[in-house]
């Protein structure tokens, strides 16, 4: 029976083959997320992900209000942007992902990356890094390594996250080249959170480069147990997203200080 992720990973397949992610002209590639993270112009430690839609949530937001919407976040200032590309699951676009990158800060393009093609699409719609996911190919959802698309990225000046989410995908995923290692609180098979997912992790393994943990932080509360633990910065989507004033909300996350005035 096929799980959540071998869902994701079909609806990706398809997309690839119907010619998707085949995106004209380029734009400039964004700011590294490498240059800022631990350095005296890392204005925050929070990456702010804007996705309409996904398996566990709906922000009853549609991409209509995108650049209203872009406009507030990038006044709070964040580490960077996280963009879902995938428009069917994550209510997405490639557009959005170019339209960002055009705002000053890092844009991470975010999907469900299982071709060549999307890396081609990151680099072209201005993203200065890509997500990838170790699962994927743990669970047989695709063959091989990560590491033939952690080289098409870094062909491309693409820094490379790479998710995790066990001590065993940790493992395979800190033997590849990726720049930076995402923890994912969320199973993807299942769509559970567990926030002991990272601290755990990170108490039983050296950390080598950059780690971010990703998902389900909901205070600012949520996002110091993972500094404390050792993540260099949180990745944020469905927190932001489904409130009413999502800036806001960042910039509780952010600073612990929220705002309840509109942005």
């Amino acid at each position: 029976m096929i799980d959540e992720l071998g869902r994701l990973v079909e609806n990706a397949k398809a997309l690839v083959r119907d010619g998707y992610y085949a995106v004209p002209g380029e734009t400039p590639r964004s700011p590294s997320f490498l240059e800022l993270l631990g350095t005296s112009a890392q204005a925050s430690d929070v990456v702010a992900e804007i996705k309409y839609a996904s398996p566990t949530m709906s922000s009853g937001r549609t991409a209509a209000d995108f650049d209203a919407l872009l406009e507030r976040i990038v006044r709070v200032r964040p580490l960077g942007l996280s963009v879902l590309a995938e428009p069917r699951i994550f209510g997405g676009g490639v557009d959005l992902v170019r339209r960002a990158s055009t705002k000053g800060l890092p844009v991470l393009f975010k999907d469900i990356v299982v071709d060549e093609a999307q890396i081609e699409a990151a680099k072209t719609c201005g993203a200065s890094a890509v997500l990838l996911i170790q699962r994927l190919y743990d669970r047989g959802h695709l063959d091989g390594s990560p590491q033939s698309l952690i080289d098409a990225a870094h062909d491309r000046d693409l820094d490379v996250f790479l998710e995790v989410h066990t001590l065993e995908e940790w493992d395979d995923a800190a033997a590849t080249d990726a720049d930076v290692l995402g923890i994912n609180n969320r199973d993807l098979s299942t769509m559970r959170v567990d926030l002991t997912t990272t601290p755990r992790i990170l108490s039983a393994r050296h950390k080598d480069r950059p780690v971010i943990a990703l998902s389900g932080m909901e205070t600012r509360a949520d996002v110091e147990v993972m500094l404390r633990a050792g993540a260099d910065a949180v990745l944020v989507g469905t927190s932001i997203m489904a409130h009413e004033n999502p800036a806001a909300k960042l910039e509780d996350l952010a600073h612990g200080s929220s705002d309840p005035r509109p942005r």
